[in-house]
């Protein structure tokens, strides 16, 4: 997946030496892995605060050479504006469902999803507490000034994760996202205020970047910081 979001950038915009990567929402490590291996130099930092996931990308990080270990970093938090324990609702594995753990959220499920007649019937979810911060507490915290790519997949909570972020977007070159269409979890952010947002701070869509995510509740799309911030 990042292979194929990178290649929609050439011609477009210079990467130029990418040397630290976020992968907010890591679910099972596997992007952070390909950010891995395409940048060979870059730190990665995974973000990851369900339990089962955390160790599903502590289990891959296992099997990866000594290399890559030392340039791939954990963390169990969840990104957010706000620092502190908060209720997180973790798709329920246990079971079997027709949506899997990458859905787990900071938001419920909204009736407009359980009515759906392909999810509606397998939509369950169990309240858990996660330990949040923002992500400019963890960068200060750990002498991060500046980020070349952002990779977010965090189920309608983007406009959390940037709102915790107003200092480190100021030295972010390319954020690559999920944005929701239509809400189909409670107090999700969609599209247009993502865009607003991003834009009162320097950054606009790439071009061309856009594309459905499966299903047409939601997008990837890419913004990329304009020369004159």
């Amino acid at each position: 997946m990042v292979a194929r979001r990178l290649a929609s950038m050439l011609g477009k915009q210079e990467l130029g030496e990418v040397r630290q990567v976020v992968d907010i929402g890591s679910w099972h490590l596997h992007q952070s892995i390909e950010f891995a291996n395409i940048f060979p130099h870059a730190r990665i930092d995974a973000f990851e605060p369900v339990p089962g996931s955390y160790q599903l990308c502590l289990q891959n990080h296992a099997q990866l050479s000594a290399a890559q270990k030392d340039r791939i970093h954990i963390h169990n938090l969840a990104l957010s504006n706000k620092a502190g324990e908060i209720p997180f609702y973790a798709v329920d594995t246990s079971i079997e469902q027709k949506i899997d753990a990458g859905f787990s959220s900071m938001f419920r499920f909204s009736d407009t999803l359980k009515s759906n007649a392909y999810y509606g019937q397998s939509l369950v979810q169990k309240e858990i507490k996660v330990q949040a911060d923002t992500l400019d507490n963890w960068c200060a915290a750990n002498n991060i000034t500046a980020i070349d790519i952002m990779w977010i997949d965090v189920q309608g909570a983007e406009l959390l994760v940037f709102e915790g972020a107003p200092e480190i977007l100021k030295h972010t070159r390319i954020i690559m996202t999920e944005v929701g269409l239509k809400p189909y979890y409670e107090g999700h952010t969609l599209k247009p205020d993502i865009d607003k947002f991003l834009l009162a701070r320097g950054f606009r869509e790439l071009e061309g970047s856009f594309e459905l995510n499966g299903f047409d509740y939601e997008a990837n799309t890419i913004y990329i910081k304009t020369p004159e911030n």
